[in-house]
């Protein structure tokens, strides 16, 4: 009887035994599973700032521009209004990786596209430039500049241009 109790006693430990030590493994595996959770990727990368770098008279009138960051930071909208031949406004804009992973610029989307034949008419001697900064990999948290020159050509065409622009960013993950 003795040994039949000393049996169902080592029994009852084990068992006991086994219990805990399950608790202490699910309680290490909630907590990996926990810290996995809140190290989760983001990805965004966006226009973060505008800053007007310069405006030149070609007349007695200042060039207007009006740049805003619409979409959650992933459109510029720009509206230009030039008056004289030699009027030039520039902006510097800062696109910001707030990524935890590597970011590429696949493109920078325009519409209208005024390098393109059928809408150039529409601004003609109006010119507008950016620095090129596709292909370019953002590190998580970097910056880069783009700046946006429109210049009012001298020509034989003279008079008030006001346009719109649009301007979108298209970006995508890099694994590192």
């Amino acid at each position: 009887m003795k040994k039949m109790l000393n049996i169902r006693n080592g029994i009852i430990i084990i068992l006991c035994l086994t219990i805990i030590f399950m608790a202490i493994g699910f309680i290490i595996i909630s907590l990996k599973l926990e810290s996995f959770k809140n190290n989760t990727q983001k990805y965004n990368v966006v226009f973060d700032k505008i800053i007007k770098d310069s405006s030149t008279k070609g007349g007695n009138t200042e060039p207007l521009g009006n740049v805003e960051i619409i979409a959650n930071g992933k459109i510029l909208n720009m509206d230009f209004t030039l008056n004289n031949p030699h009027d030039e406004i520039s902006y510097i804009i800062k696109i910001k990786n707030e990524s935890s992973t590597n970011a590429l610029i696949v493109d920078l989307l325009q519409s209208p596209d005024y390098k393109d034949i059928n809408y150039n008419y529409l601004i003609d001697p109006v010119s507008i430039t950016y620095n090129d900064i596709v292909g370019r990999e953002l590190k998580p948290n970097e910056e880069l500049d783009l700046k946006i020159t429109v210049y009012y050509n001298p020509s034989t065409k003279s008079g008030k241009k006001t346009f719109n622009y649009k301007m979108g960013l298209i970006t995508e993950s890099v694994e590192a």
